[in-house]
C-alpha cells in the first residue's frame, strides 16, 4: 500500500467521525440529559408523537397526563423532547390568528344566504 492511498484512508475515516459518528454521540449525550432531567410538571412529547404532562417519574418510567383523568405509562427512553412553554405559546397565538378568519367566513355565509 502506497503513502498516498492511505493520507486517503485516513482522510475518508476522519470525514466518517466528523459527519456521522461525532453528531450522534452529541445527539445522545443531549437525550440522556433530557431523560436524566425530566420532573413532574413538564410537558413533554413522545417518540409517538403524544403530547403529555408528567405526573410521577420512577427509575425506568413516566407517567403522561394526556387528558383530564387519563394517565399512560411510559418509559423514560420514549419521551423525544420537552415541549417549550414558547412553542405552546406560538401555537396558541396561530390558533387565535386563524380564528377570526374563519368568524369571518361564516358571517359572509350568512349574508349571502
Amino acid at each position: 500500500m502506497d503513502p498516498g492511498s492511505l493520507v486517503m484512508l485516513l482522510v475518508v475515516v476522519a470525514i466518517f467521525y466528523f459527519v456521522l459518528v461525532r453528531p450522534q454521540k452529541k445527539r445522545l449525550q443531549e437525550h440522556t440529559k433530557l431523560i436524566n432531567s425530566l420532573a413532574p410538571g413538564d410537558e413533554v412529547v413522545t417518540l409517538g408523537g403524544l403530547y403529555g404532562f408528567i405526573n410521577r417519574v420512577d427509575d425506568e418510567n413516566v407517567w403522561l397526563e394526556v387528558s383530564e383523568d387519563t394517565e399512560m405509562r411510559f418509559t423514560k427512553q420514549s419521551v423525544s423532547r420537552r415541549v417549550n412553554p414558547d412553542d405552546a405559546q406560538d401555537e396558541q397565538s396561530e390558533e387565535e390568528d386563524a380564528e377570526p378568519e374563519s368568524e369571518l367566513s361564516e358571517s359572509d355565509e350568512k349574508e349571502s344566504s
